[in-house]
């Protein structure tokens, strides 16, 4: 492609930079990229977007049933057949395939770029990394959930204690609890790029994560949550259509009894607009992931110089397509 410069990964980057390079290479790599996770992880997070819209409609007119004083058995029978509880665990199931396969859609393709020092990357040479991955980020992400459901449990317990003492002391455990929880999560967040780059298992990723983002846990936290901010902000764009639709529905429905069911039209156009927000969410999760996978480089080579001990070793060997060769990058 045409002014094509390499991104070097292995370079210590402040917060400006980090942002600047996250958003450069995703301009960079928009179309394979985009490509890869449109038919890699597409599949899947359409699946998993139309099974959420289809049960989130269901939802709705429930709750508009219960607006118009409709039989509680008759809402307490939904939520007892088998279908609900089906829908439900699909719906689930696929959202966890959805974001594993997008994650791993993403590293996958990280590790390509450095690899080929290219972005002619084809969506089959990352399905190939990603179907010979997928069950690691798979058991990665199952694992995380699990660790972190337990510590949840291990540190609601004290809490739950101290409301026998004083109602005091359950305000002030519950904000303690939350702040140890939100920085449980940012100190871990490295976990899928370590697993990815440094294939290690799981238990010793975690650490490694913790281990790095040590000392540099607030420049995580805010490289994170901004990015995860434009995140929210873009794709709820596509929520406008549906606040609007619903709003619209409501007001044309309401009857001297309350509002009306939703009509089949409003759940058809509901159903479209939570899918395209839930697709077009996947797609600009693709800022995170990036970004995270840049911390990470960046921590490494603070903190371990790898990519400058990679330089140095090669000094009096014969120049090679390497990163450094390429033009120096400004941000």
């Amino acid at each position: 492609m045409e002014n094509f410069t390499l991104i070097d990964y292995h370079q210590t980057r402040d917060f400006s930079r980090k942002m600047n390079v996250t958003f450069e290479f995703v301009r960079q790599n928009f179309k394979p990229l985009g490509k890869s996770i449109l038919f890699i992880a597409g599949p899947p997070v359409l699946l998993a977007s139309l099974l959420m819209g289809s049960f989130f409609n269901d939802m709705f007119s429930a709750s508009f049933s219960m607006g118009r004083g409709s039989n509680p058995e008759v809402i307490r029978d939904m939520f007892l057949t088998p279908n609900f509880w089906l829908q439900l665990l699909l719906m689930c199931v696929f959202l966890m395939v959805s974001t594993v396969a997008t994650i791993a859609t993403i590293n996958n393709y990280i590790l390509l770029y450095e690899e080929r020092k290219t972005n002619r990357i084809e969506v089959g040479d990352v399905w190939g990394r990603v179907r010979d991955t997928f069950w690691m980020y798979f058991g990665t992400a199952l694992l995380f959930t699990i660790v972190s459901i337990a510590v949840y449990i291990a540190m609601v317990i004290p809490v739950v204690l101290l409301a026998n003492v004083s109602l005091v002391l359950i305000v002030f455990g519950g904000m303690a609890l939350f702040c140890l929880l939100v920085y449980l999560l940012f100190s871990s967040s490295l976990v899928f790029i370590i697993r990815a780059y440094e294939r290690i298992g799981f238990f010793a990723a975690l650490a490694r994560s913790f281990k790095l983002v040590q000392g540099k846990w607030w420049s995580t936290f805010g490289l994170i949550i901004v990015l995860y901010i434009i995140v929210v902000v873009v794709s709820y764009v596509f929520m406008i259509p549906w606040y609007v639709i619903t709003l619209v529905s409501s007001l044309h429905n309401a009857g001297v009894e309350g509002v009306g069911e939703p009509t089949s039209g409003f759940q058809t156009i509901s159903l479209i607009f939570l899918t395209l927000y839930y697709l077009a969410q996947m797609v600009m999760y693709t800022l995170p992931n990036v970004g995270i996978a840049f911390q990470y480089f960046n921590l490494v080579e603070r903190k371990e110089a790898k990519g400058l001990m990679s330089q140095i070793g090669s000094i009096g060997q014969a120049p090679a397509p390497t990163p450094s060769s390429a033009p120096d990058e400004h941000y």
